[in-house]
């Protein structure tokens, strides 16, 4: 069924490695000098640096010692891991102890992966040699590579969709038939492509699986017999494995901990932005080398207010534009010729053009994957990240195209030229050489900040640890000021044995101490730091004003014997904890913080009150007032010290969020396990009373309380007619305290 591989395959191979250097140095002028700093510092690239850090420094993703301290980091609440391209950059971080020579490897890499995989699909596909490569070299620098770099680097490095491809071609034609000849090495490609593009990114394992129902489908019209609909049901069950099996880190993580909502929640309002938008693939790109067509297209983006999202400049290239007509044509061809006889690659390119069809009604805007974010999972948001299948298709079209017009070129020099002529112009057209400017000013500021935390950690000792301010949870945090999500990651990467604050999910205590412990006093603040084994305060100041900077700088200061470390630029500001405090540094552990005396005394839950320390899970961020749960679901954890001998008695400053539209709301709460109250909120009736009596068996003898507020049924204010707001709330809680039931007020006002 494939297009036999000829004997010069290994030089069209090696033309391909040529080339693609060529085209890496001279088109794109990439540095190669300092590969041990990152194309990009800054945004999601310090997000992927940090887990290939991890990985070289614990073996794999899940869990770093250094970070998120002392409540732990914990990726599991953020389940994608991408796995396979961790698992290749890894262990080369490792080796060298360079996390950024990692990052830039792999992504040199990545040109040589996709056109290596591409030329090889392309050519079983029917393509001759010269066509083949040259849609390989396109393929390879689509502006969806190139744009992404290395800051979506896992989603960029797309060399098995081309594999994936050509299975789903083959599943179409009914190559996979186990009575075709050549069928067994054709099924152990297939099942290894399936398993793997999950590995490499969820997306492509979904759009996969998708596609395999849609070829399923071509084939059963084809072949109206249930074998030719079982090869797209065993490969869409192999993707579905690998996905699984990769998820259950998450899924045990999360039956033990309880679901975190605080932490990639997705809406499916999202799928209709992050949609594929036809006109970003069909117009040149912002950064075209044409001056006139990136002004254009600048022009066309301001005028259609399209946002600054990843949907943006998904060029494929006027040569894959060509091959998306090429597609129709060939389509119409077989719609309206009354010949039969169809050479092999023409019927494979009416096969992508089928398939091409199906991929616009899927990813395109109000397209089916809007569907099934809201129906299925608002997790398949980003449409728009099926464009490399897409392009492959549209390429294949093109590769097409130019081969029928080649074969009516008797001379060969001349078809020479033309293959030459068109492959120049068409690379020229998908690449710029300013794309990677000002890697020496990234090399700069590395450097510095390198230099500057080389000194933190010579002046406060192996292994100690940093509170980061500002508090922000990880992943996903909005930025703070002039700074951006996962910037606090950078001096974990500059320094060896250091722990850092930062790397706690929201939703979790970790999170929720350090924004607390963030809103004290600077005195306070520094005290609790100091008690918890914190040997310094860090402060980014690009994440404040001018003159909040000066006002935290100063307090922190002001209380401190010891003056601040300052980086050169005034960026990083040091502040040691030593000798600030009386001796205990160190002797509480992260479960201490849930500590509180019940003596009836109130803790609030508004910023700058104490109570946001007690949260356990399923809370939303501290507000003035105090704090809304977030689901179905909220903790908090308290430990009774001293344990009281005495009866006790919980009351409660709470309401419920009713609306209109949400007039009657239940709210259960339990200790430890127990039920402690099952309360109805009306909209029409007075709120029940929240004073709840703790029996004496209730608390052991570790003191420890959980308490679980279950809210019924889930509902945003937007839904129950407040407002537009889309958190799901449950609680409010304003205040809660604990004492004696003898002495405890019916409301806990501070």
């Amino acid at each position: 069924m494939a297009a036999p591989v000829r004997r010069h395959g290994w030089l069209a191979l090696l033309g391909l490695v040529v080339l693609t250097s060529v085209l890496m140095v001279g088109a794109l002028k990439l540095p190669l000098e300092r590969l041990d700093v990152p194309y990009t510092f800054h945004g999601d690239a310090v997000d992927k640096l940090a887990q290939i850090h991890t990985v070289a420094e614990t073996g794999w993703l899940f869990h770093s010692p250094r970070l998120g301290w002392p409540f732990g980091y914990d990726r599991l609440d953020f389940p994608r891991f991408d796995s396979l391209n961790y698992a290749i950059m890894g262990p080369v971080a490792a080796l060298s102890g360079q996390s950024g020579l990692a990052m830039n490897l792999y992504f040199l890499a990545s040109f040589y992966l996709i056109g290596a995989a591409a030329l090889f699909a392309f050519r079983r596909l029917g393509l001759a040699t010269g066509p083949a490569l040259l849609c390989a070299l396109v393929y390879a620098f689509l502006p969806y590579h190139l744009i992404r770099g290395v800051g979506h680097l896992t989603n960029g490095t797309y060399f098995l969709v081309p594999l994936a491809m050509l299975v789903l071609v083959w599943l179409v034609r009914g190559a996979l038939d186990p009575a075709t000849p050549g069928a067994r090495r054709r099924w152990w490609l297939a099942l290894a492509t399936a398993l793997l593009l999950p590995l490499q990114t969820p997306y492509n394992g979904v759009f996969f699986a998708v596609l395999c129902a849609v070829a399923g489908a071509l084939a059963l019209a084809h072949r109206p017999r249930w074998r030719s609909v079982w090869p797209a049901l065993v490969l869409a069950a192999a993707v579905s494995c690998a996905f699984v099996a990769e998820q259950v880190p998450a899924l045990l993580h999360k039956a033990e901990a309880g679901a975190n909502l605080s932490v990639a929640e997705r809406s499916s309002q999202e799928a209709q932005l992050y949609a594929m938008r036809l006109n970003q693939v069909l117009l040149p790109f912002s950064g075209h080398r044409l001056a006139a067509l990136a002004q254009a297209k600048q022009g066309f983006d301001q005028a259609l207010e399209v946002p600054e999202a990843e949907f943006r400049d998904q060029y494929i290239g006027v040569l894959g534009v060509l091959g998306l007509l090429a597609l129709l044509w060939a389509l119409a061809r077989a719609v309206t010729s009354r010949a039969t006889a169809v050479n092999e690659l023409e019927r494979n390119v009416r096969i992508a053009a089928l398939l091409a069809i199906a991929i616009l009604l899927l990813a395109l805007s109000s397209g089916l994957f809007t569907l099934l974010a809201h129906w299925v999972s608002s997790k398949i948001r980003a449409g728009n990240r099926i464009l490399p299948f897409l392009a492959f298709l549209c390429l294949l079209g093109s590769g097409w195209l130019l081969q029928g017009l080649l074969a009516r070129v008797r001379q060969a020099g001349v078809r020479h030229a033309v293959l030459a002529g068109v492959g120049v112009l068409a690379l020229l057209d998908v690449t710029a050489p300013d794309m990677f400017a000002g890697h020496a000013r990234t090399v700069a500021a590395f450097d510095a900040g390198r230099a500057y935390f080389a000194q933190v950690e010579q002046r406060l000792g192996r292994g100690a640890a940093l509170f980061q301010l500002p508090a922000v949870w990880y992943p996903e945090h909005p930025q703070v000021g002039g700074m951006g999500d996962y910037e606090e990651f950078k001096p974990y990467l500059f320094t060896r044995t250091l722990k850092f604050s930062y790397g706690v999910a929201h939703g979790r205590p970790g999170y929720a101490w350090a924004s607390t412990v963030e809103g004290l006093p600077a005195a306070e603040m520094i005290e609790q730091a100091h008690e918890l084994g914190f040997a310094a305060i860090l402060v980014d100041a690009r994440a404040y004003a001018d003159d909040k900077l000066a006002a935290l700088t100063g307090a922190l200061g002001a209380a401190l014997p010891q003056p601040p470390l300052v980086s050169p630029d005034r960026r990083w500001w040091l502040f040691p904890l030593d000798d600030c405090c009386s001796p205990g540094a160190g002797t509480r552990d992260a479960e201490s913080v849930f500590t509180y005396a019940a003596d009836g005394t109130p803790i609030t839950f508004g910023r700058g009150g104490r109570g946001g320390l007690y949260r356990a899970g399923g809370w939303d961020a501290l507000e003035d007032w105090g704090v809304w749960s977030l689901g179905s679901v909220a903790r908090l954890r308290l430990r009774l010290a001293p344990r009281p001998a005495e009866p006790l008695a919980l009351t409660l400053d709470a309401h419920v969020l009713l609306g209109p539209n949400a007039r009657t709301r239940r709210l259960v709460l339990e200790g430890n396990g127990r039920v402690l109250g099952d309360l109805r909120f009306a909209l029409d009736a007075p709120p029940p009373t929240l004073r709840f009596e703790l029996p004496d068996d209730l608390i052991g003898a570790d003191g420890l309380l959980e308490l679980r507020f279950r809210v019924s049924p889930v509902t945003t204010p937007r839904a129950a007619g407040v407002n537009a707001d889309g958190r799901p709330l449950g609680v409010g809680l304003v205040a809660l305290a604990i004492g004696p039931a003898r002495d405890v007020s019916a409301a806990a006002s501070p």
